[in-house]
C-alpha cells in the first residue's frame, strides 16, 4: 500500500487540489486534508479509490507494469549458498536476484551485496546472510508504470504479482523499453 506522503506527492505532481481529488473520490476536502495530516485513519476502500483516481490522472506512458515486466523472474532460495547466486547472475547477465523462502519474497541479493562480502567463503555462506531484506517492492500487474518509476531511487527492482504470486520483475533496464 502507498504511504500517505506518496499519495500527497502524487496529487501534487499531477497538479490536483485536495478539493478536486475529494470530488472525484466522493469525500469532503477536509477528509483529504485530515488524511494528508495523518489525523485520520481512512477506510481501505477510500485509499484504493484515491490511488485509482491519482494513477488514472498521472499516466504519462499509458503502460502497465505487466506491459514491461520480465515474466517468470529467476529467483534464488534464501538457504542457497552465495556462489550459486553468483553463477546464476553471471549466466543470465543479471545484477540482482529476488530471494524467496518457499514462495514468500524475503529480500534481494545484488552485485553490491556480494562485493561487500568477498572476504567470506561464498561457497559456504547463505544468500540470506548477505541479502538486502528491503530491496524490493511488490506491485500488482495493473499498476501504472508511471507510479513505479520514482521508486527506483530507493529500490533495485519492483516485483510484479498477479493474485499474490510473483509473475514478473521490473528493473531499471526494463524501463528502457519505454523509449
Amino acid at each position: 500500500m502507498m504511504s500517505v506522503e506518496r499519495l500527497q506527492n502524487l496529487r501534487r505532481e499531477i497538479g490536483m487540489t485536495q478539493a478536486e481529488l475529494a470530488i472525484e473520490v466522493g469525500v469532503s476536502q477536509s477528509y483529504i486534508a485530515r488524511l494528508e495530516r495523518k489525523s485520520l485513519d481512512p477506510k481501505l476502500s477510500v485509499v484504493n479509490k484515491i490511488v485509482e483516481v491519482l494513477t488514472s490522472h498521472q499516466s504519462k506512458t499509458g503502460k502497465l507494469c505487466s506491459d514491461i515486466m520480465t515474466s517468470e523472474p529467476l529467483t534464488i532460495d534464501a538457504r542457497d549458498v552465495v556462489s550459486t547466486a553468483v553463477s546464476l547472475m553471471q549466466e543470465n547477465n543479471y545484477s540482482q536476484l529476488p530471494v524467496l523462502r518457499g514462495t514468500q519474497m524475503v529480500g534481494i541479493i545484488t552485485e553490491w551485496d556480494i562485493i561487500q562480502n568477498l572476504q567470506h567463503d561464498l561457497h559456504e555462506i547463505s544468500v540470506q546472510a548477505i541479502m538486502s531484506p528491503s530491496g524490493v517492492l511488490m506491485v500488482d500487474e495493473t499498476t501504472s508504470v508511471d507510479v513505479i518509476i520514482p521508486l527506483f531511487g530507493n529500490y533495485q527492482a519492483v516485483l510484479v504479482q498477479i493474485q499474490g504470486r510473483i509473475q514478473g520483475i521490473i528493473t531499471r533496464s526494463d524501463l528502457l523499453k519505454l523509449i
